[in-house]
């Protein structure tokens, strides 16, 4: 026996419609069936739905950013297709970088002193440094010494990317008190170029050593600086200009003459031996030092060991005095504007000059041009102008050979344009 599903009355198992109410038995139990599987359904698509939520909302975060602990709302909708609606509020996803504006993280550094006739071969007068961050910068640099340089002026973009500039600033034009001692000041900024607001503006005391001051060590390396003496040398200049030419009168006087012109290492056929004619224009040159410029050697002591005094050859023809080191200077200039390849040489406490003899011969004549007054004669001006062949001119700044007074340090004077490093001139 079962009961109707409809209203309860008992019937037989195996009818199908109620003698009570009519209904039929079997139509009620699919019903329910249906009903079930509805049921289950829906659940499962809640599940789902809420898994989705959470992995979008919690785990969404450690996927696309930072997530605002008191959020915003906004409301997300979507169209099912029975046009039925459903929203909710999901967190407002912020980056923190992304607000701040363009910063730049700046550093300059100047120099404590300046020697000025080393000024350009100088690293550096002040060196700037650096970067921009969240973003990218427009500045522009600015730096001076007032009545010594020029403003140097330029204009940088600043990214992540470190920038570094060393700024020597040109020298200003016309003349330049340089004879003395003086302190001076080093004027530099750093500006936005958009804005035009001043990020950096410092001023610095610096040393300002005269022209005629030279630093030859590091105190640790005495040969640190000994290159820079090629910025003594002046072969443009009018003085050296006027000394050659009174050197044409000594140069005719000892070849009797033959000569009566410099002309470097042109083979003007007038000599048996190419050497005589290099030999005879050095000659002269020392004789107009001698002779005619009046010029005479200042023993004072020399020493590579520290800072040092050194005149610029027109100072020498000018004050007819010198020590070894700026008659060396004297005659190295007068050589390098007749167009012939010398030497500075510096055995241990004493200055030389070297003249090749002929282009790529290996030998040379080592002139000592503390020799004033000059003797008149041959053997006078062989002692000064001395023929050294290779293995002489090996044995000599090594130390080893017979004329050696010790290992030289040798500075080729063409090596000043290679260098960079150049006589002061404004």
């Amino acid at each position: 026996m079962k009961t109707c599903v409809n209203c309860g009355a008992a019937i037989e198992d195996n009818v199908r419609f109620c003698k009570i109410c009519g209904a039929d038995q079997t139509l009620k139990k699919k019903k329910s069936k249906r009903g079930i599987v509805a049921l289950v359904v829906i659940l499962l698509l809640l599940g789902a739905a809420g898994a989705g939520y959470y992995f979008l909302i919690y785990k969404g975060e450690r996927i696309i950013g930072r997530v605002n602990p008191t959020p915003s709302t906004d409301v997300l909708t979507s169209i099912d297709g029975n046009n039925s609606q459903v929203s909710d509020s999901i967190p407002n996803v912020s980056y923190t970088y992304q607000s701040k504006s363009p910063e730049a993280i700046l550093d300059m550094t100047a120099v404590d002193s300046v020697f000025p006739s080393n000024y350009r071969s100088i690293e550096s007068l002040v060196t700037f440094t650096g970067y921009c961050d969240y973003g990218e910068m427009d500045v522009v640099i600015e730096v001076e010494v007032p009545g010594f340089t020029q403003t140097y002026r330029q204009k940088v973009t600043l990214g992540r990317q470190v920038t570094k500039l060393r700024i020597i600033p040109p020298l200003i034009t016309g003349e330049i008190d340089l004879n003395s001692e003086k302190t001076a000041q080093i004027v530099y900024s750093v500006t936005d170029a958009q804005s035009n607001r001043l990020l950096v503006q410092e001023s610095k005391n610096i040393k300002l050593y005269s022209r005629y001051d030279i630093i030859w060590s590091d105190g640790t390396n005495s040969d640190a600086y000994t290159d820079n003496i090629l910025a003594w040398l002046t072969p443009d200049a009018t003085e050296i200009v006027n000394l050659k030419r009174d050197a044409i009168d000594y140069l005719s006087y000892i070849t009797e003459g033959t000569l009566e012109m410099f002309v470097g290492y042109q083979d003007m056929g007038l000599f048996d031996n190419l050497y005589l004619n290099t030999w005879v224009q050095a000659v002269a040159i020392q004789g107009a030092i001698s002779d005619i410029a009046l010029v005479r050697y200042n023993n004072s002591m020399f020493s590579m060991d520290s800072q040092q005094r050194v005149l610029l050859p027109a100072d020498v023809l000018r004050t007819r005095s010198g020590v070894c080191i700026e008659t060396a200077l004297l005659m190295a200039s007068a050589l390098q504007s007749a167009g012939m390849n010398c030497m500075l040489i510096f055995p241990p406490g004493h200055a030389q000059v070297a003249l090749e003899v002929w282009p790529f011969s290996g030998e040379y004549f080592l002139i000592e041009t503390t020799v004033l007054p000059m003797v008149e004669s041959n053997d006078g001006w062989s002692s000064v102008v001395m023929y050294l062949d290779k293995e002489q001119w090996l044995g000599y700044i090594t130390g080893d050979g017979p004329y050696t007074l010790g290992p030289c340090y040798v500075v080729d004077c063409d090596l000043g344009a290679k260098l960079g490093i150049r006589a002061m001139s404004n």
